[in-house]
């Protein structure tokens, strides 16, 4: 249960980050993908922090014992979460290392 909450409150800071004092510094396409793996990550958190939660269990897509539950946390959450802002953040290191060419 803690570590749902620890994973949603930095998953929530990432993004808050991202698009208060990192948007201007980040080159537009990359900003958008990790800005979409993030909102993805914050989706899988907030399902994984209701899995707590015992009078969520009727709710059918946020319920533990809905069927699509896992598949939506993992799935679609986690994993391109991840994978689109591991993406966006490589790019962004990437583009920031290129030297200009000496002439």
């Amino acid at each position: 249960k803690m570590l749902d909450i620890l994973k949603l409150v930095a998953v929530s800071a990432a993004l808050v980050y991202l698009n208060t004092k990192a948007k201007s510094r980040v080159a537009k396409t990359n900003y958008w993908t990790m800005n979409t793996g993030l909102g993805l990550l914050l989706f899988a958190a907030i399902l994984d922090f209701t899995d707590g939660i015992r009078a969520l269990d009727q709710v059918a897509v946020v319920g533990q014992r809905a069927a699509h539950h896992d598949l939506l946390e993992d799935q679609l959450g986690d994993i391109p979460g991840f994978a689109l802002f591991a993406l966006g953040a490589l790019r962004e290191i990437m583009r920031r290392d290129e030297k200009p060419a000496a002439t």
